[in-house]
């Protein structure tokens, strides 16, 4: 697992996580919060060969992803829908995003590293915000066969 901190000169206020759906025990991490899904809203780095067995947290990677048709409006509403949700729950409680995509290495990185530099940017950087990648460093996944 790989780690964003994003600190603040308050708490951490908000987890953000990215993983990989096909991946044993995945959902288990999945405990509460929002949830979002880009395995059918994103197209999938990984069958560009180019950028298969890279992350997102690489450029060629991140700007794929954030190029996508309708990205960018997709973690505009994700990060606004955290907010909102940090504003409704107790001084000291955490908010917790997970991000899924195929792997957890391309799109849901990506999404969850931006996702948290705009709640981080838009709360003043007053509060922290770890992202958590959990399956960054597995394997890639073979394709999915279509259903």
């Amino acid at each position: 697992m790989q780690i964003t901190h994003l600190d603040g000169t308050g708490p951490v206020t908000a987890v953000i996580r990215s993983i990989g759906a096909r991946h044993d025990g995945a959902h288990d991490l999945v405990t509460d919060g929002l949830y979002l899904d880009l395995r059918t809203a994103l197209r999938n780095p990984a069958d560009d060969p180019t950028m298969r067995y890279r992350t997102g947290l690489d450029d060629d990677v991140y700007d794929h992803v954030l190029n996508t048709p309708g990205a960018r409006e997709l973690i505009d509403r994700t990060a606004i829908q955290l907010r909102a949700l940090a504003d409704e729950v107790p001084p000291g409680r955490l908010v917790r995003l997970t991000v899924a995509c195929q792997g957890g290495r391309h799109r849901s990185v990506a999404v969850a590293e931006t996702v948290a530099r705009r709640v981080w940017t838009a709360w003043g950087g007053h509060y922290g915000v770890d992202v958590e990648h959990h399956h960054i460093d597995h394997p890639v996944l073979p394709a999915s066969t279509p259903a």
